[in-house]
């Protein structure tokens, strides 16, 4: 808190999926996570990734339900995007797993430099294609693995070849989340609902 870090939840346990849950197992969860968060850190939960990446397909509705903004479960996409949800907003916020240190140390094997070259490729790539239209780059971290000090210098140096480009927003979710909302989100709304309704069969047929 006293780094002003964003405080969001990746479930109780990471070894208790939602897969298999019935509605008021799922409600039980995010409403003990909610809870958890505002008691300890006094601020709203505003962000979700389920246990494991696992979610069901009330997951999105429940999470909007319970006022979380954005989750971090569907990893279709390099920019935000909304998920229709019976009521309220939620937006997708890109997660990546190929350049998540779990996956490379745990099932890849990689070396922290191989980690280091993947993560600034990455960066080339999104940073080229973000040149006319934003990119989220995520670095899914996990301290016992990139905080080991032999691993430390390789993830040092990619990140400050990331920061020393231009234009480069170093944003916590909520940021992201807020400024999508803000900026984009009824308009891509919108297309989406004149792109479906564009394909409807007419009355007619």
């Amino acid at each position: 808190m006293a780094r002003r870090w964003e405080i969001f939840s990746h479930g109780v346990y990471n070894t208790r999926y939602t897969y298999g849950m019935d509605e008021a197992g799922e409600r039980a969860l995010i409403e003990d996570a909610v809870s958890t968060v505002e008691r300890h850190t006094g601020t709203r939960l505003r962000g979700w990734l389920s246990p494991a990446l696992t979610n069901t397909e009330r997951t999105p509705h429940l999470l909007a339900e319970y006022g979380v903004r954005y989750s971090c479960d569907f990893f279709h996409d390099d920019q935000p995007f909304p998920l229709k949800v019976r009521r309220g907003r939620l937006i997708s916020l890109p997660y990546s797993v190929e350049v998540n240190d779990g996956s490379a140390y745990l099932r890849h094997d990689r070396t922290p430099r191989e980690l280091g070259e993947a993560i600034r490729a990455q960066f080339d790539q999104l940073y080229a294609e973000g040149a006319a239209s934003g990119r989220v780059m995520c670095l899914p971290l996990h301290p016992f693995l990139t905080g080991q000090p032999f691993r430390l210098r390789a993830f040092a140096e990619a990140l400050a070849y990331i920061t020393a480009h231009d234009r480069v927003w170093l944003a916590t979710g909520s940021e992201i989340a807020d400024w999508y909302l803000a900026h984009h989100y009824d308009r891509v709304v919108a297309h989406l609902a004149a792109r479906a309704a564009a394909r409807a069969p007419s009355a007619g047929r």
